[in-house]
């Protein structure tokens, strides 16, 4: 067995070749180095999204200065919402669009009233990525099919606003964002969440300007 070559130190290449090594033990040693292993490829996976992000926003020119990110509590909101999993982010905008539609008829069909801005929120599950597409309308019963759902206060979370005339740079704004909380030594946690000030399908929207905000401890 090439040993040297799967990456093994030189006391496990010693221990491998001393004669009467079972094959129990030499199992055990090759779990261990491919655990060892996939553990550096994901935090490269992770160090290689980081350098793209930055290259993306250098790149455009939208390169944010810390002046752009605003670490503050985040407080407790009510949402009528509809959800979905996803298995990676590229897949959360063609989700979320449609579900705002459905969640902003069944209010119309209500008669409700909006009482704040639209939020998406996400969470990280073991089956994905769990995004949801809410609204406001204070304390008023859900319409039929909607869930109610409250999103808990959050001491800090590091936000900055996404402001452009289309939404397709949202997901590169959300790496930078990322970029900026491991930057500052800071760990993500809890439930991102996309607060929608304004967007283009409001009566007088023009542009849009989203807070993404992202809790941190």
């Amino acid at each position: 067995m090439a040993t040297k070559e799967l990456g093994f130190t030189l006391d496990e290449v010693s221990e491998v070749l001393l004669e009467g090594l079972s094959d129990a033990r030499l199992i055990e040693m090759l779990h261990e180095r491919e655990a060892a292993l996939m553990a550096q490829i994901d935090a490269d996976q992770l160090r290689l999204q980081r350098v793209r992000a930055r290259l993306r926003s250098m790149e455009k020119g939208t390169t944010m200065s810390t002046s752009n990110f605003t670490e503050k509590s985040l407080p407790a909101v009510r949402l009528v919402q509809l959800s979905a999993t996803v298995s990676s982010m590229e897949e959360i905008e063609p989700q979320i669009g449609p579900m705002f539609g459905r969640v902003n008829q069944g209010i119309d069909e209500a008669g409700l009233t909006r009482t704040g801005p639209g939020i998406a929120h996400y969470t990280v599950t073991d089956a994905g990525v769990l995004a949801a597409a809410g609204e406001q309308i204070g304390d008023a019963a859900p319409p039929t099919g909607l869930d109610v759902v409250t999103l808990g206060s959050v001491p800090r979370a590091l936000t900055t606003t996404f402001e452009a005339d289309g939404i397709e740079g949202i997901q590169a704004a959300w790496q930078a964002l990322v970029v900026e909380v491991d930057a500052r030594g800071l760990t993500p946690t809890g439930v991102c969440r996309e607060v929608y000030r304004e967007t283009p399908l409001d009566p007088e929207g023009t542009k849009w300007v989203v807070d993404l905000q992202q809790p941190i401890e």
